[in-house]
């Protein structure tokens, strides 16, 4: 997919048509931007306020400093309240399959290949789903550590499951890793970021980078903030790393002190009938204690992030990932090693990865929706008390009789013209009412309270506009709507401004990452944990998109080709969960039980050795599985097979329109000058190519191409 410029618009299918050519993803994104480069010119400015003034630096992006210092509340682009009705009704009412490119096409690819990533781990755990209920129907497994047991028939059982549990999980995740690698890349190809991947010196700085002061770029020539490399190694080595260390080390002093406490409520109250549940608590209160310090943390990690100031949007990912994985592994596996390899007790974990997995995915998915939403609720009823109260009570009263009416009688039609909605469907049509809505109401109300002046507005605004779609092809004025204060009415910017922010899926991916560490390194010590992952993401998918539909402001899209920093991060968790396993083989008792007089050292020696056929076997997979599937190399390899040659015609063609030398010109002067129609067409032909090299290698703005073109005044608006 080649890059959109304006010399070379005919070229691009589907140009002519003005309002489908650009997807809403594309549109959100141009706007973003446009309004994210705005930067402070040479000499920098400052603005005045009641209270303080704001210095803007030479260089520096006008918008998000404007954002960090609270003066403006936030930037988003409005919901197109009908196309998302449509998307809603076949994503989150429906139990089939997702509207991906619809998805795409609205939320933009990164969102998008999320839920694709989503639905792709969903349909991947139902294999260790359905061997785990095998497993556990088979009568569970026996934690036993005496050798003496070695022949009890079910012990033995409970061992071979045991292993091949934990060798099907090894090999699983990286069957699962490697099928994920290939559907990302068609996905990628069929949404053309395949080649989206670029330099960091091509890519544009992010708006919130600061640069001490303005240089030219290395590649482009273009001047842009400038941030000395020595600067960021100094905070990330004396702030950043320093003060990740102290978070890590107090989430584990927290953590052995509610073991204390674990262990001081099992002293005193694992044989009593009424007080048995207090032994619970303290894992449900540490399961809360990780939600609500990963809430901080992430808020500190941001802090940290923006001081190490990064140039570009992907470091600044990839590191702010690398952070927050950092501590978000110690607090969620921290208790787990704890339990596996210090105290040695499987049972207790167990007890403990069934509780945290569950206790974690209801938190999650009570704080993605339900919170939101009802803080969403509060806020729009605040909004709409402070509308209404200056209102006096016979128009009140009025105003609510005319949306009772009207909402009887929509409901009325809607019984007689649509089909029965599904009960998933009307769970799931909550939220706030439809541009359509809206705008029906506003007509019905303004139908009996217009006046003259207010019709002959709208009459000269009717005249206006049809008079200037006659002299133009772009899109028309918006419709003068002049309010009506006996009458107001909340806009559709005021409604959703009371919804929360949702800048990119790091949460939600971090959220699916700590699922699959659960189910990964330690499922063989529950083998149910498969189980509960699966049944939980066939509710997130859902519950993710309400909460994008409902709860909160519309995102600009992103082009991305993969899942970033995330595919890294799940590979290191899958050769960590190859040692884990291992080692959870040797705690199991098994080797002891088989070779009862093999010494410690023997019994390390057999696990290293098992550990490294199974990381063998993960790379004989690696090898024999092709990232990309063979027809989108087949594709993308014709892709550039055209470019190549169209670049070869293209340098012959110029090459044939050098300047002449004297004798050539003299005796050119002489002939007849060819008038055929293919002389006129390679004519014509040579012309365009001109046209086309002599634009500006970088996206600057030329002020040559403003006065050479002549002004059109009937295609402009001023």
């Amino acid at each position: 997919m080649r890059d959109f410029s304006f010399e070379e618009a005919q070229f691009f299918a589907g140009v002519e048509g003005k309002n489908t050519f650009l997807s809403p993803m594309e549109r959100t994104i141009i706007v973003k931007q446009m309004v994210d480069m705005m930067r402070a010119g040479k000499g920098g400015l400052s603005l005045k306020l009641p209270r303080r003034t704001i210095t803007f630096t030479e260089g520096i992006a006008i918008v998000p400093r404007l954002i960090s210092m609270n003066v403006v509340q936030n930037v988003s682009a409005l919901h197109n309240t009908e196309y998302l009705k449509h998307l809603q009704q076949k994503w989150v009412a429906s139990l089939g399959e997702q509207p991906i490119d619809q998805v795409k096409d609205y939320f933009g690819t990164e969102i998008a290949m999320y839920f694709a990533w989503l639905g792709h781990m969903t349909t991947a755990l139902w294999f260790p789903s359905l061997l785990g209920i095998l497993m556990w129907f088979l009568g569970g497994f026996k934690y036993k550590n005496n050798p003496g047991d070695k022949h009890d028939l079910y012990q033995l059982i409970s061992d071979i499951c045991f292993v091949l549990f934990a060798f099907f999980n090894c090999i699983w995740s990286t069957i699962y890793l490697e099928w994920w690698k290939r559907v990302q890349a068609e996905l990628a190809f069929k949404w053309g970021t395949y080649d989206a991947t670029q330099d960091s010196y091509l890519q544009d700085p992010r708006p919130a980078f600061a640069g001490d002061y303005l240089a030219p770029n290395p590649v482009s020539g273009r001047m842009e903030p400038f941030y000395p490399a020595w600067k960021h190694t100094v905070v990330r080595y004396v702030i950043t790393y320093p003060i990740t260390c102290l978070c890590v080390v107090g989430m584990f002093v927290a953590m052995l002190a509610i073991f204390t406490v674990q262990d001081l409520a099992d002293f005193y109250f694992a044989e009593s009938f009424f007080f048995h549940w207090i032994c619970y608590l303290p894992m449900i209160v540490y399961a809360l204690m990780i939600v609500i310090s990963d809430k901080i943390y992430r808020r500190l990690a941001l802090v940290l992030n923006d001081w190490e100031n990064y140039r570009t949007d992907d470091e600044y990912e990839d590191f702010l990932i690398t952070k927050i994985v950092l501590f978000q592994f110690v607090t969620a596996f921290g208790s787990l090693f704890y339990i596996a390899f210090v105290l040695r007790d499987m049972k207790r974990l167990q007890e403990t990865l069934a509780t945290l997995l569950i206790t974690r995915q209801v938190t999650q998915n009570i704080m993605e929706t339900v919170v939101p939403f009802m803080i969403e609720k509060l806020k729009l009823s605040s909004l709409t008390y402070k509308m209404t109260r200056s209102m006096s009570d016979g128009t009140l009263r009025r105003h609510v009789e005319n949306v009772r009416n009207k909402r009887q009688s929509s409901v009325e039609q809607e019984e007689e013209m649509s089909p029965k909605r599904s009960p998933i469907g009307s769970f799931f049509s909550l939220g706030s009412p439809t541009e359509g809505e809206l705008r029906e109401r506003k007509k019905h109300d303004e139908g009996k309270l217009e006046t003259n002046d207010m019709k002959q507005l709208r009459t000269l605004s009717s005249i206006f506009r049809e008079d200037f779609s006659l002299k133009t092809e772009r899109l028309p004025l918006p419709e003068l709507k002049p309010s009506n204060d006996s009458n107001p009415e909340l806009t559709q910017a005021e409604l959703e401004s009371v919804m929360s922010v949702y800048a990119r899926p790091l949460d939600d991916f971090l959220e699916m990452f700590i699922q699959f560490g659960y189910v990964l390194l330690f499922s063989p010590a529950f083998p149910l944990a498969a189980v509960c992952a699966l049944i939980n993401n066939l509710i997130e998918i859902r519950v993710d998109a309400f909460k994008l539909c409902n709860t909160v402001h519309r995102p600009f899209g992103r082009r991305v080709k993969d899942i970033g920093a995330w595919q890294k991060a799940m590979e290191l968790l899958g050769i960590l969960g190859v040692i884990v396993n291992c080692a959870l083989i040797g705690q199991s008792g098994l080797v002891q039980r088989i070779w009862p007089d093999l010494s410690w050292g023997g019994q390390i020696l057999i696990d290293v050795v098992l550990e490294h056929v199974i990381l063998a076997s993960k790379m004989i997979i690696d090898i024999l599985v092709p990232d990309v599937p063979h027809w989108v190399r087949i594709e993308t390899a014709k892709q550039e097979h055209f470019r190549r040659e169209a670049f070869k015609r293209e340098s012959r063609l110029l090459s044939h329109t050098q300047t002449p030398s004297s004798d050539q010109l003299q005796s050119s002067n002489n002939q007849q000058e060819p008038t055929t129609p293919d002389a006129a067409s390679r004519f014509n032909r040579l012309e365009q190519i001109n046209r086309s090299k002599r634009r500006s290698i970088t996206p600057m703005v030329r002020l040559s191409s403003f006065t050479r073109k002549p002004r059109n005044e009937d295609n402009c608006i001023d």
